[in-house]
């Protein structure tokens, strides 16, 4: 029987996360900024503390700052750093407020 060492796991794992790293980065910005905006919309009286909800609004600000991040990388061919902080921008403003902004840009251009 042939095992692989765990030197060896371990180089390859390490290989593909250097790989991914700036997306694993736009993730990680994510989950900060829409943390962030969850504590911030707490603090200012506008949302109950909820570990349920915070979880929530950190998973899809990570979700969404990915999106974001791909969306930059691939379609605009940003630099994977500028597309980063855009991604951790994003998340911080939230799904619902680039809803509205996206919404209204769009409007008053077709309009």
């Amino acid at each position: 029987m042939d095992k692989k060492m765990p030197e060896k796991t371990l180089a390859m794992l390490l290989a593909k996360i250097a790989e991914y790293w700036d997306a694993i980065l736009a993730v990680g910005a994510g989950l900060i900024g829409g943390g962030l905006a969850y504590l911030t919309e707490v603090k200012n009286g506008t949302r109950k503390w909820d570990v349920c909800a915070f979880a929530l609004a950190i998973a899809s600000a990570g979700f969404f700052a990915f999106v974001t991040y791909m969306i930059c990388v691939e379609l605009f061919t940003w630099s994977p750093g500028l597309s980063v902080a855009a991604s951790g921008m994003i998340a911080h403003l939230g799904a619902e407020k680039v809803k509205q902004l996206l919404t209204q840009f769009f409007t008053n251009k077709l309009g």
